[in-house]
């Protein structure tokens, strides 16, 4: 072999390593996103949906139920979803409810303005993150 390809190959494997992540590294960058999405969520679902006057018993609220995580049922490939939880009280369903509206309630859509105004944030987040892992597998 030449040196020019020696060189070209040793660049290829270290390219290479840098560009392609493991799941554990894109579950990594994406959970850091989802905690952004989550914390402002939760923000903005308890400015504009909270009761003060409400009772707090077994039933959390809506804010309080914001989770991230793997779907149940899908493969795990590095993505974390973020959304509303169904276990115990469907507050998925809740959150539809106020979002979408009803026949008899108009809907505020917070969920889809939310999340069009934090996704930039979340990008940044993830960003910063595979720009760490980067450098983290250079050295």
């Amino acid at each position: 072999m030449s040196d020019f390809e020696n060189m070209m190959n040793g660049y290829l494997e270290k390219a290479g390593g840098l560009v392609n992540l493991t799941v554990e590294e894109r579950s990594e960058a994406t959970q850091k996103g989802a905690e952004v999405l989550k914390e402002n969520m939760s923000d903005l679902t308890r400015s504009l949906h909270y009761n003060k006057n409400r009772k707090i018993g077994k039933m959390p609220h809506l804010a309080d139920s914001i989770t991230t995580g793997q779907l149940d049922g899908t493969k795990e490939d590095g993505d974390t979803a973020v959304g509303f939880t169904t276990k115990d009280h469907n507050h998925a369903r809740i959150a539809r409810f106020l979002n979408d509206g009803t026949v008899k309630m108009r809907g505020d859509h917070f969920v889809d303005k939310g999340f069009v105004e934090y996704e930039g944030k979340a990008f940044q987040t993830m960003g910063d993150a595979l720009t760490a892992i980067q450098e983290r597998k250079a050295k």
